[in-house]
């Protein structure tokens, strides 16, 4: 090429610019090495038309275009950066990089190698908009892209790792810091890429075999997930649970546990069973057994088995219809159980039960050893004790007698049983620290406040309900599931409670929390009219009457609030054990490291009865306390010596109660003298009580306490017979139930009934002025009431003069008791007891008012 030519395609220089063509000459001589341009020179000129020109030298036209490539004017790279940043920017980075410059051409014409050109153009487009930082960045690519490591973030991008993770690789040392620029980590590519491949084979591994929570819940359903977590309050199986290894931990989800997917899947098939199990029907208890049998465990009897599964269905039947239990939660489990043991005992015998020996059936069945539970050995042992007596009432041949079969009852116990109880400190403790009523109210109202205003259920602690929970169990000797099922929703419209707010201000008064108490009591008696155990009544001692009435007051407003339509007031969704919120936040400020557990509460309940009896009833025998206090089948395993004062301080925290009647009015006049004034009258009722009644009130305002004597007279002469010490003997003896009974809630100061004819018949013990009453008596009382009102109504206009006269001396004696009762706890109290209330009352007197009952009534008769 000519000089012309370069000057003219590469420069846009005319021929004619012999300045630049002599300095383009002349910086092409003095190129270095690396870019050099060659020249021939020829020895004679020679003419190119094409500039009109004579020329000497050529140049290779390959060493032109080579320069062209590898080198680029610095005034065009600068022009085309200049768009990005600004000159002083470009400039900058410039002279970091301290590059070569090339001059060709005139002396502006500055050229670059394209590598610098590049590495310039990376640098702005890298620092555009965040300076320093950005040539930070570009020096810390470069040094890593020239060693070929990763950084952290890329091993994060490429692994799936959160940084928390990537720290615990690194500090376990599946993950090496091969070097650092600056305080950056930096990682072999090599060693990242095999720890993504062996991840890769790690999720097949675990995909293959285990599930996660989501995928349980995605495949089966969200109960089920829930009860594999252990979310639920249900005894269940427990299931294997794995951390996924740490290369997975982001893969399946932070703190997420495994689940062996053949363990789950067995699982699933148990969980419906339960669910079939315990989702039936409690109107028959019965037929809820025989649909489990036949439907759910799909028990399958042969016909050497017809008559065994007649007998055996026959015992469960009876047996059901005798126990007549209303806890939803007992009949389920009694159903299950038999059921349960159908199977295990149909399984075990494939032939007539009677068809084996003794010796057979204890070697299969009624064993020492832990194959066969001791609750299935005790249904089959009785189930056949039965059998055995049906043959011999049918004089059929036994095939073995009751005492070659082995009793399960002498059995020594599978597991240890516990038996600790509180401390007498530690209950006064909890107690006291329970009826801290601001303190446990602003907690309370706080929690369900939030909950309300979120309706986000997983931050409710549940404060209400731990606080009503512990105060029911502090006297009352109830099982958990009780507590949780026999607490139901109350009527808060005849109390000055108006809501959560007032709450706030204000504490509920004591004839509010009576009107609460008995609401619960009214439902407790109802609900278990033939339980004679701790767990057919309900009692709130006076001390924590206003705590009571406060934190069942905030439960219902909770359930109100909530729209829950549950029937119940407490929700807690397992036992009060420490990992559980309400124990934990409830606890929060009472004696470091204290667990409220409910049986231990019903041992020290029972222990503390128990010590109380002994001190004040001399030596009485555990046959003589109350059933109305201790749990069925309860042994005392621990006594307490107490004092006087101690006794004093447990009757006032345990045994408050409420009871009414001629006695107890008759030895309130003769200790305090004759009053006319209720109210002054009625507190010396309760002082006769605190003083000298409570302390053998357990057996007594539990369980029966209640009897008037048609002939008052009786009452009065009998009593005068005593001395002060001698009344408070018999109202000691009445309050231990140590006196005569011949009817629930009443009790006689008589050993024998004064009043029963020749014919063995005796008046009902409601209207006997001789019979001491307790509040659980007006279940029955009112009933009879509203019968005799209803009875009057509808047959004393066409009934005879004497059937008439008959008629208005029972409805006024009957009367007189209600009366007394109103007088005690108020009438709004009483007819609480009445379907319809005070309203449904006052209709039927209305009718009776037109009877004129008066004219009716035998000379002597009370007066109403």
């Amino acid at each position: 090429m000519t000089i012309y030519e370069i000057a003219e395609e590469k420069f846009n220089k005319k021929p004619n610019n012999y300045y630049f063509i002599y300095k383009l000459e002349e910086s092409i001589s003095k190129l270095p090495a690396e870019c050099k341009i060659s020249k021939v020179e020829f020895r004679e000129k020679y003419y190119v038309e094409k500039y009109d020109k004579n020329i000497k030298n050529l140049y290779l036209k390959e060493d032109v275009k080579r320069f062209f490539r590898n080198y680029v004017p610095k005034a065009s790279l600068k022009a085309k950066l200049k768009k990005v940043v600004s000159d002083a920017t470009i400039h900058k980075y410039y002279k970091k990089l301290n590059p070569t410059e090339i001059i060709l051409g005139g002396n502006l014409d500055v050229f670059v190698s394209i590598e610098i050109a590049q590495e310039l153009t990376e640098i702005i487009n890298t620092v555009a908009g965040k300076g320093q930082w950005g040539w930070r960045t570009h020096t810390f690519e470069k040094y890593k892209n020239q060693h070929n490591y990763l950084s952290l973030d890329e091993v994060m991008k490429k692994l799936n790792c959160s940084y928390a993770t990537t720290q615990r690789l690194i500090k376990e040392k599946l993950l090496f810091v091969s070097d650092k620029y600056g305080d950056r980590m930096l990682f072999e590519k090599e060693h990242v890429f095999e720890l993504f491949s062996e991840q890769a084979r790690l999720i097949e591994k675990y995909s293959n075999n285990y599930y996660t929570a989501k995928q349980i819940q995605a495949k089966y359903s969200n109960a089920f997930a829930q009860y594999i977590k252990g979310g639920e309050d249900k005894v269940r199986i427990k299931v294997t649970k794995v951390d996924p290894p740490l290369l997975l931990i982001s893969h399946f989800g932070v703190q997420m546990k495994l689940y062996e997917k053949n363990e789950i899947d067995n699982l699933w098939a148990d969980y419906k069973l339960y669910l079939d199990m315990n989702s039936m029907s409690i109107e028959d208890p019965f037929e809820d057994f025989l649909f489990k049998v036949e439907q759910v465990l799909n028990i399958k009897f042969t016909k050497t088995q017809q008559n065994t599964k007649l007998l055996w269905y026959q015992y469960v039947e009876k047996y059901l219809l005798r126990t007549r239990m209303s806890d939803k939660n007992r009949i389920t489990f009694l159903t299950n159980q038999f059921a349960r043991c159908t199977e295990i005992i149909f399984t075990t015998f494939n032939k007539e039960i009677y068809s084996y020996s003794g010796k057979e059936i204890n070697s299969k069945f009624l064993n020492d050893t832990p194959n066969i539970r001791r609750s299935y050995q005790g249904d089959f042992y009785y189930f056949l004790k039965q059998m055995l007596e049906t043959f011999t009432m049918e004089g059929l041949p036994l095939p073995y007698s009751v005492d070659e079969l082995n009793d399960p009852r002498t059995f020594k116990r599978i597991k240890e049983v516990a038996t600790d109880i509180y401390s007498l400190e530690e209950y006064h403790e909890l107690y006291k620290y329970t009826n801290r009523v601001g303190f446990h109210k602003e907690k309370a109202i706080q929690d369900v406040t939030e909950l309300i205003q979120s309706m986000n259920y997983t931050k409710y602690k549940r404060y209400d309900s731990c606080w009503l929970y512990i105060l029911v169990q502090l006297t009352n000797n109830w099982r958990h599931s009780t507590v949780l099922s026999q607490i139901p929703r109350i009527d808060l419209s005849t109390t000055s409670i108006e809501n959560l707010e007032w709450l706030k201000r204000n504490d509920p008064s004591v004839e509010d929390a009576n009107n609460i108490i008995y609401q619960i009591s009214r439902y407790v008696t109802k609900i278990n009219k033939t339980d004679v155990s701790a767990e057919g009544i309900f009692t709130i001692g006076e001390p924590l009457k206003v705590a009571f009435a406060t934190a069942i007051s905030i439960c219902e407003f909770r359930r109100r609030a909530t729209l829950d339509s549950s029937s119940t007031l407490i929700d807690l969704s397992g036992h009060l054990v420490k990992k559980y919120n309400p124990h934990k936040d409830f606890f929060s400020e009472f004696t470091n490291g204290f667990k409220f557990e409910n049986r231990k509460m019903n041992r020290t309940l029972n222990t503390l009865i128990w010590s109380v009896l002994r001190h004040m009833g001399k030596g009485l025998k555990e046959s003589q306390v109350s059933r109305s206090h201790l749990q069925d089948q309860t042994t005392i395993n621990h006594y307490i010596k107490l004092s006087n004062e101690q006794v004093k301080n447990l009757v006032d925290e345990l045994f408050e109660r409420n009871q009414f009647g001629f006695v107890t009015q008759t030895l309130t006049n003769i200790l305090f003298g004759t009053e006319t004034n209720k109210s002054i009258e009625t507190e010396r009722m309760l002082e006769v009580n605190k003083q000298f009644g409570d302390v053998f009130k357990i057996e007594a305002t539990a369980g029966l306490i209640n009897r008037i004597t048609t002939e008052r007279e009786h009452v009065l002469k009998y009593l005068a017979e005593f001395d002060m010490e001698g009344l408070r003997a018999l109202f000691y003896q009445s309050l231990t139930g140590s006196l005569p009974s011949k009817q629930r809630y009443h009790q006689c100061i008589y050993a024998e009934c004064k009043y029963e004819n020749e014919y063995g018949e005796r008046p009902s013990c409601d209207t006997c002025a001789a019979s001491m009453i307790n509040v659980y008596a007006l279940e029955n009382i009112m009933d009879n009431y509203i019968f005799m009102m209803e009875k009057i109504a509808k047959e004393f206009d066409s009934a005879t003069i004497g059937e008439k006269q008959k008629l208005a001396n029972q409805f006024f004696l009957l009367h007189n008791v209600v009366d007394q009762a109103r007088s005690r706890f108020g009438r709004e109290v009483v007819d609480g007891f009445v379907e319809g209330n005070t309203e449904r009352i006052k209709n039927l007197g209305l009718d009776l008012s037109t009877k004129g009952l008066k004219s009716f009534r035998t000379s002597g008769i009370l007066g109403g």
